[in-house]
């Protein structure tokens, strides 16, 4: 049986059962340790003795020292746990100063604490075969009973929670990864319990209604604001974008480290960025020399950020600006892995199919016969002299061979590449195949259309064009994948976010005021409802142009030069419940607020925001339940935020040393990694090498245009910290206990439309927040030993929300109709 399958037998037998003490060890405890935890039985000792006493599980290490001392009790004996906002969890972190209340986990604590003492050993547990109480005997930094436990509250915490389970008490863990030292008891930190509002709201997940324009938004946007159709040469004429921002002021601030280009690690592999003229700049004229000199037989890469457009690039390039010289001595073919097979065997062959229909334009694999032998010729009169010399060409056994050799051929695919490909070499036109999509693939499979795209290149004698992410190149080259590449690649930038969505409204004014029959081509009931929308949309495209404007903010940063993400957001803030349109269309001369935008972007369909379905992070959040901060967040930003200007770095840093420091000065290494880990994830830092996980191959980090808007716009934002206050793990349970009612009462006071009792709750919300994040950051300079030197973000924080409210009370006064406001 498998481990899960142990587990759940496991579960399934002794759920109810009243067990004895011998019972609970050798049913339970034994198959726990051994064959899901896979300690080795001759590092457990069993009933040893220690100065008279028993105890009953002594569990060692390769040097046969003591690692951590086990005491069972009989099942009868119940283990009562403080009730809290977090009993419903299968494990918890509880001081032991609260778990010594109960007189017999008392009993059980005490006794195992005196067996490890005499033994030397700083771990102990008890367990009466379902509860699991594991804590530490010593600290340098706290006595004892103010230490968090580990408390496993049942049997099914190791189905459940298996991972969690096996690198915390299994072998491995415990004797190479040190585990309990690293998560049993450790913390400078005064507190250690962590409490989810979100987690005892009933309708935390509560969604919010579209706005009234949504159905023709929503129609709208799936014409026109998705990717460029290959085919539609109007939409690519009219809204592609050249400028990637090399020249333009508002793609760059004063410290310059907003501009899309080449990192110092590319460029210090010979790949350049290139200008996006209808020719394709340096990457098209590469192209055409090689066609030229005929240096076929060559792989290049082309590779820029996620959503730099990439895909589009091509499929311009290729059927609608395609330069004189290529047009005439290149035959190109177009492979898009979009939606590609998931195996390699499947994978391969897709591609030598799809290469196949790419560049036989003219059908020739399903023509006549002649015209079929005629591709295989050289084939054929090899087969004539050895199969069909001594047969007449009238004779029924003759033209089955020869049915029989043109159907094994054609089942060939790259056979019939091969020829093909010889058939355009014969016209003077070379093959230039681009592979698209590539880094949509797992890294396992994205090898082989390296791979493949090699054996294409050999076979064909042809120039094949990989098209891929950033990060995937590192990826791939550290696999050694790329070692036989030595074309250097080319990068293309973002163009400038702003821009795209400008021209897209412009494309779509044009569309939906000379269009006849607004009603069945965009769902535009009347003339009336077209006037509102045509307003709205002139306000959108107004606020783009001006670079104060909080929405070419948020849309300029955020993105990152993620062209498919810009328009995502831009689709969700037209149709959210929280664009009142109906409000703005009036005033041409409408300016968004930061709220308007913010909770629209972060939260389209949502009543509550939860990070895990936001691409816009909460950097108040806990992320470990050992020694996490809610300022490591923030403390990392800063440093990077700080660095950015650094003209010789270019803002990058180590960030092995930046993690170094952090251990040191905050004792948060864990915490740390967890922080940069979810940052590179969601684009708020940025690795030397693009690697959009954290690993031991990230080198270098920078903090990017999304983390540098987060950090200086949003981190201090009423509106942000509105929203992440019931997101954002707390060690109060009282405060838990206060926002779990107050999420409901602001449900209420919304659907009551009773907007200025909304608004005044909400503000008392966020102060109760700020002064609990003042409290614990208060704690933690003491706890830590941090000097003056320090910045104290929750002033920083309570300083700049105060300013805040006061704006957001006038602003609610002086509205005519507040009821919309702030929804």
């Amino acid at each position: 049986m498998t481990e899960l399958e142990i587990l759940n037998q496991l579960q399934q037998k002794f759920q109810e059962a009243d067990l004895n003490e011998a019972d609970t060890r050798f049913q339970i405890i034994d198959t726990l340790l051994v064959d899901i935890l896979k300690w080795p039985k001759e590092t457990i000792t069993t009933e040893k003795y220690i100065n008279g006493n028993r105890a009953d599980y002594v569990l060692k290490d390769k040097n046969d020292r003591p690692l951590i001392i086990i005491e069972s009790k009989k099942n009868e004996v119940y283990f009562e746990l403080p009730l809290s906002a977090n009993s419903k969890e299968s494990f918890q972190k509880i001081t032991i100063e609260k778990l010594l209340t109960d007189v017999a986990i008392k009993d059980a604590i005490l006794q195992v604490k005196e067996y490890a003492e005499d033994l030397l050993c700083n771990f102990a547990a008890i367990c009466n075969g379902k509860v699991w109480i594991i804590f530490r005997i010593h600290s340098k930094l706290k006595p004892w009973k103010k230490l968090p436990a580990y408390v496993i509250k049942d049997l099914n915490y190791f189905e459940k929670n298996f991972t969690t389970a096996i690198n915390l008490i299994g072998y491995q863990a415990v004797n190479t990864s040190d585990s309990l030292n690293t998560n049993i008891g450790v913390t400078k930190k005064t507190y250690s319990e962590i409490f989810y509002p979100k987690n005892n709201i009933v309708a935390y997940n509560t969604p919010v209604n579209s706005n009234t324009y949504a159905g023709a938004l929503k129609s709208i946007s799936l014409k026109y604001l998705g990717p460029i159709p290959e085919s539609d040469k109007d939409f690519m004429d009219s809204c592609y974008v050249t400028n990637k921002g090399l020249y333009d002021s508002l793609q760059k601030d004063m410290q310059g480290f907003l501009h899309d280009s080449l990192t110092p690690y590319f460029k210090n592999l010979g790949f350049r960025d290139f200008s996006d003229d209808k020719k394709g700049g340096a990457f098209g004229i590469r192209i055409a020399e090689i066609i030229k000199k005929e240096k076929l037989n060559n792989v290049m890469i082309l590779f820029g950020g996620r959503g730099a457009g990439k895909s589009t690039f091509i499929k311009r390039f290729l059927y609608h600006t395609q330069p004189i010289e290529i047009k005439m001595h290149s035959q190109v073919g177009l492979i898009t892995l979009l939606y590609a097979a998931q195996t390699k065997e499947q994978l391969s062959e897709e591609i030598w199919q799809k290469l196949l229909e790419s560049i036989d334009t003219l059908n020739l694999r399903n023509g006549t016969r002649e015209e079929v032998l005629d591709l295989f010729s050289d084939e054929f009169n090899v087969y004539k002299k050895q199969m069909l010399a001594e047969l007449d060409e009238t004779d029924n056994e003759y033209h089955k061979l020869v049915r029989e050799f043109i159907s094994k051929n054609l089942k060939n695919t790259k056979l019939i590449c091969e020829k093909i490909s010889l058939k355009w070499k014969d016209k003077n036109k070379a093959l230039v195949i681009f592979i698209d999509n590539m880094d949509q693939l797992p890294p396992e499979l994205q090898d082989v259309c390296f791979l493949t795209a090699s054996e294409i290149s050999d076979k064909l004698s042809c120039l094949a064009i990989v098209s891929m992410r950033e990060e995937r190149y590192a990826e791939a080259s550290s696999r050694g994948v790329l070692d036989a590449y030595q074309s250097p690649g080319f990068h293309l930038s973002s163009p400038v976010i702003t821009e795209v969505i400008i021209k897209r409204i412009n494309y779509i004014l044009n569309k939906i005021n000379f269009t006849i029959d607004i009603d069945s081509e965009f769902a535009i009931k009347d003339t009336k409802e077209l006037k509102t929308l045509v307003a709205f949309l002139n306000i959108c495209k107004t606020q783009l142009i001006r670079k104060t404007s909080p929405l070419s903010y948020f849309l300029r940063y955020a993105t990152h030069g993620d062209v498919r993400q810009a328009l995502e957001f831009f689709k969700g803030f037209l149709t959210s419940g929280y664009t009142n349109i109906n409000e703005m269309a009036p005033h041409p001369d409408w300016v968004f607020q930061v709220h308007q935008v913010v909770k629209p972007m972060m939260i389209p369909d949502r009543f509550f925001y939860d990070e895990r379905h936001s691409r816009i992070p909460n950097l108040y959040q806990l992320r470990n339940d050992t020694n996490s901060s809610h300022f490591t967040g923030l403390r990392i930003m800063s440093y990077l935020h700080n660095k950015a200007g650094d003209n010789i770095s270019n803002g990058f840093i180590d960030a092995k040393f930046l993690i170094h420091n952090f251990d040191v000065k905050y004792d948060s290494k864990e915490d740390c990694i967890a922080h940069l880990d979810l940052y590179l994830e969601k684009g708020l830092i940025e690795a030397n090498n693009r690697l959009e996980k954290f690993s031991e191959d990230v080198n270098q980090i920078k903090i990017t245009a999304l983390g540098n808007y987060i950090f200086e716009y949003l981190a201090f934002n009423f509106a942000y910290i509105d929203l992440i206050s019931f997101d954002t793990g707390i060690y109060d349970e009282s405060l838990n206990n206060s926002f779990v009612k107050s999420a409901g009462k602001e449900l209420k006071l919304y659907y009551e439309r009773e907007f200025m009792s909304r608004i005044k709750l909400r503000i008392k919300r966020v102060k109760e927040f700020i002064d609990y994040l003042s409290k614990i950051e208060n704690q933690e300079f003491f706890d830590l030993g941090l000097d003056s030197s320090e910045v104290n973000f929750s002033q920083k924080l309570n300083d700049s929300i105060e300013l805040q409210i006061k704006k957001v009370l006038n602003s609610a006064g002086n509205k005519e109709r507040i009821e919309e406001e702030y929804n």
